[in-house]
């Protein structure tokens, strides 16, 4: 959310004089109150806001309502919408799609579908979304005529080849080149207009770059010297062309000061049929109308950002001392932005063409990285770890900052990965996970037009929307945890700060725990001692792993033995080592101290279903213990359910927040509800498990995983650091976090696991029969795919006859047992 400085009114109070009580003094009537002024929309806007800070998003929302309602609510449309969601309005360009490309005239968009032999080019216009192109192939490029667009061909023969299209001249062609497969195409120029193409693999000594010109049927091998053609780089206007340059025959390496290893080296421009001069230095970018060029020229200690302006001198601009990333231009040359580490996290500079002190434009403790221009005073930047970036908006006149990407919701993330701005500056591009979903493969392209804001109307429908889903999901939570609602607020007040404190500090002083330091077995001893403390039931379970050498490790096991159904066993897991190069205090000393202290909370209330809490090691060297823990114990234990918890410590500001990262939906309700009703934690969520030990246990045991990350999520910018130490850590919120956790297990362990079996047939719907003892009653849910839970009915035994299901409605079961206790999670099917 936005973080912006809001004005205050001071109100003076003038106190009367205080008066000593006279005992036998008659009291006179107290005058009465006078009636108190009514609000005006600023400081309901202002109530708002902060109730929203607050994480008290339903009475929030009903606030906004009323400011949108008020006579003067055009002058906090703006606000209302930013806190809520977009100011401006975007449509869906395309599902499964990436790498959008304008053409230079602005009129027509294009981009990539699908991965593999399945790619497919798109062009699309950027009004009214009519298709003008969709063929097999990736890698779109347009020429200076916007009318000629070339891309890499798929399948049509073993031959590398390049497919291109003259729009009203020549529908699309194939163009068989004999050198090895072509890996970018690049159109540029017009008049003719011609396309440059590498073949080969990058530093390999195959390595060409090929020039054809359309319309004349030939093209022509360009020597690139001592060089090795790395990659190529069209002006934003398709007039000119660079050719980034390597040393021939290596591979990526180390630049001094930037952020990833490099092939680039050096870069020329494509004169005709040559190479122009080689300079030296990395990552060059143009300006819109082609005319500046700026890059980075690193040394030893000290990169410089260097420019050329109309083929003029090169001047130097700023000298780096710290880390850098690529620098952008703006549309007339006029500035140039660039990213640099001034400490942990990454910052945005912008500095004139003609030089002087560069202006600091960000100063967000999260990374800021990845500069764009929409125009010359307004700069595109982003925030955040790359698998939960968000995009921002910054006047560089005024100082201000706008969100410009959400999906409108409340409480789901949309990580955003690619933005592409129109040549007017009128339109972004954006490639995004805007349903919150990490986890399927495809993401969608969506245009956002910062022409047109939302309507009134619109944003009225949102509010109303998002007020009508969060009060039904305090009201669902509320409903589920009213059976044991007094036991759970018991043991949540139980959670101490200061033995979460204890935990980390113990785990900090064994400093790295990977699995290839000393550190590793110190802390795997100290954690079996701490569990069986507690009065758990506690083991290793060792296995062998190779790190260079083969070695042995253990993960730690402790459990707390149902009472009513010992043989279904809930999972509660962190992994405790860190990377090589650091203690990990977040990344995960964190989680491991929160299951610490859940379980002690839960060790003297043992719960109908079996807990088993377990630290895993080597999730930093591939998931190791996890997947061991996955292995074993996938056929010798029921296993019905899990959370694991993953770096919830850091905090970028006052707020007390986390993630919740899920497969089960149902999982997620209830830690929303957790969180809601047993403590101060802010939840969000998203569709989230891949790359962490979560990943492993889906893949033993399915999707009835759930388990709380930072948020942002891996904002940090400390994770895998040498500073992610204990000092950065908020203890508070691993308190308030551990609370979640704890009445999370409880409804869980309390609660009757997801149905299995379950068959709709005609209208006769069956499944299997509960495994927990107790189960009294099963609620079912049907309806059509439009309205999925519109009928219901209930049974007591596991079938049920539902005389108005039709074939293809969608159909939930759920058990209910003998203290209330609805199921977590809904079998689902579809009628058949």
């Amino acid at each position: 959310m936005r973080r912006s400085t809001l004005a205050f009114a001071l109100l003076a109070a003038a106190a009367g004089p205080v008066l000593a009580q006279q005992p036998t003094a008659p009291r006179a009537a107290a005058p009465a109150a006078a009636p108190r002024p009514a609000m005006t929309t600023a400081q309901r806007y202002e109530n708002a806001y902060f109730l929203w800070d607050a994480g008290k998003f339903d009475t929030a929302l009903v606030e906004l309502k009323r400011v949108l309602a008020a006579s003067d609510a055009d002058a906090f449309h703006d606000r209302v919408a930013e806190l809520t969601g977009e100011i401006y309005t975007t449509a869906l360009v395309a599902e499964n799609a990436a790498a959008p490309l304008w053409s230079p005239d602005g009129r027509y968009l294009a981009y990539t579908t699908g991965v593999g032999a399945q790619r497919r080019v798109s062009v699309k216009a950027a009004t009214g979304n009519q298709e003008a192109l969709d063929a097999p192939g990736f890698g779109p490029s347009f020429g200076a005529d916007s009318r000629t667009i070339a891309w890499v061909g798929l399948g049509e023969s073993s031959a590398a080849a390049f497919n291109y299209l003259v729009a009203g001249v020549r529908g699309p062609e194939r163009v068989n080149v004999d050198a090895p497969a072509i890996t970018q195409v690049t159109a540029f120029g017009s008049n003719p207009v011609r396309v440059a193409m590498l073949a080969g693999t990058p530093g390999d000594s195959t390595a060409r770059l090929l020039v054809y010109t359309v319309g004349e049927g030939r093209w022509t091998s360009v020597s690139t010297g001592a060089h090795q053609p790395v990659s190529l780089l069209r002006s934003p206007d398709g007039r000119r062309l660079l050719v980034l340059l390597g040393e021939r025959g290596a591979f990526a390496r180390q630049v001094p000061g930037f952020a990833q290893q490099s092939r680039n080296t050096a870069f020329a421009e494509l004169r005709g049929n040559e190479i122009g001069p080689v300079e030296g230095g990395i990552m060059p970018t143009w300006s819109a109308n082609g005319r500046a060029l700026a890059w980075i020229e690193p040394g030893g200690e000290v990169a410089r950002l260097r420019m050329r302006r109309d083929d003029g001198p090169v001047r130097d601009l700023v000298t780096i001392t710290g880390r850098f990333q690529a620098p952008a231009i703006s549309p007339t040359g006029a500035f140039v932005a660039y990213p640099t580490m001034l400490r942990e996290d990454w910052e945005l500079f912008v500095v004139s063409a003609n030089g002087g002190e560069p202006m600091r434009v960000t100063r967000e403790i999260q990374h800021d990285h990845s500069p764009r221009f929409i125009s010359d005073s307004l700069l595109l930047g982003v925030m955040g770890e790359g698998r939960h970036q968000r995009s921002y908006l910054y006047d560089l006149r005024s100082g201000s900052r706008t969100r410009l990407h959400h999906n409108n919701s409340v409480r789901t993330v949309a990580p955003e990965y690619e933005w592409a701005v129109s040549p007017d500056g009128s339109r972004v591009a954006i490639v995004t996970e805007r349903d919150g979903d990490t986890v399927t493969p495809h993401r969608h392209l969506w245009m956002m037009d910062l022409t047109q804001k939302v309507s009134r109307q619109q944003l009225v429908a949102r509010v109303d929307s998002n007020l009508t889903a969060e009060r039904a999901l305090r009201a669902n939570g509320q409903r589920l945890f009213a059976p044991i609602a007094a036991q759970v607020r018991a043991a949540t007040s139980e959670v101490s700060t200061g033995r979460i404190y204890e935990y980390q500090k113990q785990l900090f002083s064994f400093d790295s725990k990977h699995i290839t330091q000393p550190g590793n077995w110190r802390a795997t001893n100290w954690l079996e001692e701490q569990y069986r403390s507690f009065g758990l039931q506690t083991r290793l379970q060792r296995f062998k792993t190779v790190a260079g050498s083969e070695i042995e490790v253990a993960n730690v096991l402790a459990t707390i033995p149902g009472t009513e159904n010992p043989e279904l066993v809930y999972v509660v897991g962190a992994h405790f080592d860190s990377r090589a190069e650091g203690p990990g205090a977040d990344d995960n000393t964190s989680g491991t101290a929160m299951i610490l202290e859940a379980a002690r909370v839960l060790a003297k209330r043992p719960l109908p279903a079996t807990v088993m809490f377990v630290a895993f090691t080597g999730e930093e060297a591939g998931l190791r213990g996890a997947r061991e823990f996955g292995r074993v114990m996938k056929d010798s234990i029921t296993v019905v359910g899990a959370l694991n918890n993953d770096m919830m410590g850091w905090s970028n500001d006052h707020r007390i927040d986390n993630t919740i990262r899920y497969s089960n939906p149902g999982l997620r309700d209830v830690q929303h509800a957790a969180a809601i009703q047993f403590s101060e934690l802010i939840t969000y969520d998203a569709f989230y498990y891949k790359s962490t030990d979560a990943q492993a246990l889906y893949d033993a045991w399915g999707d009835i995983i759930a388990g709380i990350g930072s948020y942002p999520i891996l904002g940090n910018p400390h994770y895998h650091q040498v500073h992610d130490v204990l000092e950065t850590i908020n203890h508070r919120q691993l308190t308030e976090t551990s609370k979640t956790t704890v009445a999370t297990i409880m409804y869980m362990a309390s609660s009757p696991s997801r149905l299995t079996g379950l068959v709709a047939q005609g209208n006769t719907v069956t499944w299997n029969r509960a495994r927990e003892r107790g189960v009294t009653r099963y609620l079912i849910r049907y309806g059509p795919p439009s309205n999925p839970m519109q009928y219901s009915a209930t049974a007591t035994n596991p079938r049920a006859v539902l005389n108005s299901l039709r074939e293809g409605w969608h159909v939930a079961v759920k058990a209910v047992n003998a203290r209330g206790m609805e199921g977590w999670d809904w079998a689902r099917t579809t009628a058949k």
